[in-house]
């Protein structure tokens, strides 16, 4: 079978934070779980490299859009690759191959009638010579005063056209705004509803809750025609006569970077990118995501794919997270409570990240990350059950096998919970549910540390040397097992325990090791933390 994984892509114009980390692992975790049966898996995503935000940074930094991005995509690249994030491909989306794509995609639309030109009036600052984003709008509530930004008042949470905003001034330089006058090309998303809403209700038991629930708003509330087109110095060049001096606005082509990332993959590893994204194909495609970037999945990009002709399958999976909150308030970059995904990276080890946000994985609710959550999780799971598991049996086989054990019985309630587990965690994982498998799998650890307590092999090696070499046998068989279930959550810890036991497993399967000859250089898997860090931590988070 062939699997496409999208996980969104971040805007290259900050770093990335733990809210990026905690939506996009799922996406990682699936694509390792289906190498691992044998499918042909294609994971990409990338760095979303056009729009005013980067407009705006590179004016206060003096520097160029394309230095901005750049660095950004070099810390981005980087820091992916450290958390384990297994890209096939991870791309930009001011890559040439990208933006010709996207170009030849924008003049068949404008072909086919689904793009036409609207003049429109709208809010622009002379000092900065740029036709203002909402975001960079300051102004004051018609409703009730209070001092806004954008098109939202937090003060009595009316949500407002920015036309109606009073006393408007530019966030960027502080200057009053003025009014001109603009043609801009729009694409007829309001053609799609019915197509929309086929998807949504055919997909219901596939998609995330909130992405069922989102897509069913938008379609209650009708979906309008959507502007294409932008007034921007950096972004992907309009190829239409008259619109020379614009740029294609970013949710249009941002979205079309999952299939010139893949098909770019393809063409450089000789496969056919059409059996990952065309219909017809034994195909399954996942698009993964935080829950504000549900409407780009689930209306826009079907719609923009049906919209070609060209028999693109539309997606098959929405795995959409709910946000992240820090230490019980909203993640505010501008307020401080904010935690960058770096920061995690330098001081803890990647997999305790990994596990902390896969085991608490926000599917249906909003989810709090608190530092004494984090290091107890660290602390009392994966060091306290399975790292203690490890140690505890190999160090034993080591200390009085010599690392050595003879083939003994299987335990065939062992044989048959692990098969059990091979099959639940498995189902959990292809439908998008990485949680509930991983929470399942620790759930047996807990009752492989109760066998080893209860077999007592500190006793059976004075007593009875034979039924405690078979106690052993069942351990580390157990360990080899769950270390394959735990490949596609914790990759770097299952290479160190794959390097214990000198084997290597590459199927996802139960598999009994024979011959069993364990490393000399048996360690701890994960080091403890002292509780003095959660305290540090609290007081440079209020810093």
């Amino acid at each position: 079978m062939n699997i496409l994984i999208g996980i969104s892509w971040p805007f290259a114009n900050g770093d990335l934070h733990i809210g990026h980390a905690a939506s996009s692992l799922p996406g990682d975790v699936i694509a390792r779980y289906h190498r691992l049966k044998g499918n042909n898996v294609i994971l990409v995503s990338g760095s979303d490299c056009h729009g005013t935000p980067i407009d705006v940074k590179a004016l206060q930094e003096k520097k160029s859009a394309k230095e901005i991005v750049d660095e950004c995509h070099k810390e981005f690249s980087r820091d992916w690759h450290d958390l384990g994030i297994s890209y096939d491909l991870y791309n930009r989306t001011d890559d040439p191959y990208h933006k010709d794509f996207v170009k030849e995609q924008f003049k068949k639309y404008y072909d086919y009638g689904y793009l036409y030109e609207k003049a429109e009036e709208q809010l622009y600052c002379e000092h900065c010579n740029l036709f203002l984003a909402d975001r960079y709008i300051i102004g004051v509530c018609p409703k009730c005063g209070a001092n806004i930004k954008g098109d939202e008042c937090e003060k009595c949470g009316s949500l407002l056209e920015i036309n109606n905003v009073k006393e408007t001034k530019c966030a960027i330089c502080d200057n009053q705004t003025s009014i001109k006058e603009t043609k801009n090309l729009y694409f007829s998303l309001s053609k799609f509803p019915n197509d929309i809403k086929k998807l949504c209700e055919s997909h219901k038991n596939e998609w995330r809750e909130n992405a069922v629930e989102f897509t069913e708003r938008y379609l209650n509330e009708g979906i309008p025609d959507r502007c294409a087109s932008r007034s921007l110095n950096w972004g992907i060049e309009i190829p239409i006569k008259g619109y020379e001096n614009k740029k294609i606005y970013g949710w249009f082509e941002n979205v079309w970077g999952y299939v010139t990332a893949s098909k770019k993959f393809c063409e450089e590893n000789n496969l056919n990118w059409k059996d990952y994204w065309k219909q017809g194909k034994n195909n399954k495609i996942y698009l993964v995501h935080a829950k504000d970037n549900i409407p780009f999945h689930t209306v826009i990009f079907p719609a923009l794919l049906l919209a070609t002709k060209e028999s693109y399958k539309l997606p098959d999976k929405i795995i959409s997270d709910c946000h992240i909150t820090i230490e019980g308030e909203k993640l505010s970059k501008s307020k401080g409570n904010y935690i960058a995904l770096r920061y995690l990276l330098d001081k803890y080890p990647a997999d305790s990240i990994r596990y902390f946000f896969l085991s608490n994985e926000a599917i249906k609710k909003d989810f709090n990350f608190s530092w004494n959550d984090f290091i107890n999780s660290h602390n009392g799971e994966l060091l306290g059950k399975w790292g203690n598991f490890i140690n505890r049996t190999l160090l034993f086989v080591n200390k009085s096998f010599d690392g050595r054990l003879k083939d003994c019985t299987v335990d065939k309630e062992i044989e048959e919970k692990l098969n059990v587990l091979f099959n639940e965690v498995g189902t959990n994982i292809d439908n998008g549910d990485a949680k509930e498998g991983i929470n399942k799998i620790f759930d047996f650890i807990a009752f492989a540390n109760k066998y080893f307590d209860e077999k007592q092999p500190w006793i059976l090696a004075k007593t009875d040397i034979d039924k405690c070499n078979n106690v052993l046998f069942n351990c580390v068989n157990i360990i080899s097992n769950v270390n394959t279930l735990l490949k596609p959550y914790l990759p770097f810890s299952c290479e160190k325990v794959e390097e214990f036991l000198n084997t290597k497993v590459s199927k996802w399967a139960y598999n009994t090791i024979l011959n069993i000859s364990l490393s000399k250089d048996i360690k701890p898997l994960y080091e403890r933390y002292d509780k003095s860090v959660i305290d540090e931590e609290i007081a440079k988070l209020k810093k």
